[in-house]
């Protein structure tokens, strides 16, 4: 099972680079350093953290020259691993309300029709990006952002630890769910599938009193109209056109 770089480097820029290039590993290395390149003068500038040995800079040097980065294929896989996210995201707040309806099929069909993506593109995207889909549904559930709140002392790696803790109980849920019927399998089988996981020694971060985050994930759920697409009984509240987070009780 493949780990998460959450110590050594740039812990976002090493998830980052894992979520868009989870299969290929002479491109990842390659686009964490050209994230490096852009980054690390502003931190030398700005004097923090430690500086980088030269021998090290000559090795992010020499892999930036030797794989140039297309914004192409970057903006292709965002936009893949993205549908792959929202694919996992809706199963999950499917089985939330309705756990015999929950299947693959169905988060599909409705994330086709918020999305207007083909059935194909969606089960490849599904497919490619299934090792860290987690991940890509987690970044969703917390609308694609991550950063931190000097106010209340929650750094941007803070955020990034407890983005992983989210990640992490997402898959963990979804490791243990599967319909009520014979043979059916978990959503996410780990012994088909190599998942992007933190190292073994990880733990997650202790929140703060005044952090705005904890790791806690809660419950998406589902708007009415989506509901009815996929054959359950609407809940009487205000729908929206997005599937939604429930609120902490």
């Amino acid at each position: 099972m493949p780990y998460l770089n959450l110590v050594a480097g740039e812990p976002w820029a090493e998830t980052w680079g894992v979520m868009l290039f989870p299969e290929d590993a002479h491109k990842r290395r390659a686009y964490i350093a050209h994230l490096w390149a852009g980054f690390y003068p502003i931190f030398e500038e700005a004097n923090i953290g430690e500086p980088i040995e030269r021998p090290v800079l000559l090795s992010i040097m020499r892999v930036i020259a030797a794989t140039p980065i297309d914004r192409t294929e970057l903006k292709g896989r965002y936009c893949q691993g993205t549908a792959a996210g929202e694919q996992l995201k809706v199963l999950s707040a499917i089985a939330a309300s309705q756990p015999k309806r929950a299947s693959w099929s169905a988060a599909s069909r409705l994330v086709q029709r918020q999305t207007g993506k083909s059935r194909a593109f969606l089960y490849q995207a599904r497919s490619t990006f299934m090792p860290v889909i987690h991940l890509w549904a987690a970044f969703a559930l917390r609308g694609s952002q991550i950063g931190g709140d000097k106010a209340c002392g929650y750094t941007a790696l803070d955020d990034v630890n407890v983005f992983v803790t989210e990640a992490m109980a997402l898959y963990q849920w979804d490791r243990s769910f599967k319909l009520d019927r014979k043979k059916a399998e978990p959503t996410l089988d780990r012994y088909k599938i190599d998942f992007w996981v933190p190292p073994l020694d990880w733990s997650p971060p202790t929140p703060g009193s005044q952090w705005p985050r904890d790791g806690r994930l809660r419950a998406p759920t589902l708007p009415d109209e989506w509901l009815r697409r996929v054959g359950t009984k609407p809940v009487r509240r205000n729908s929206k056109k997005s599937v939604h987070v429930a609120p902490d009780k």
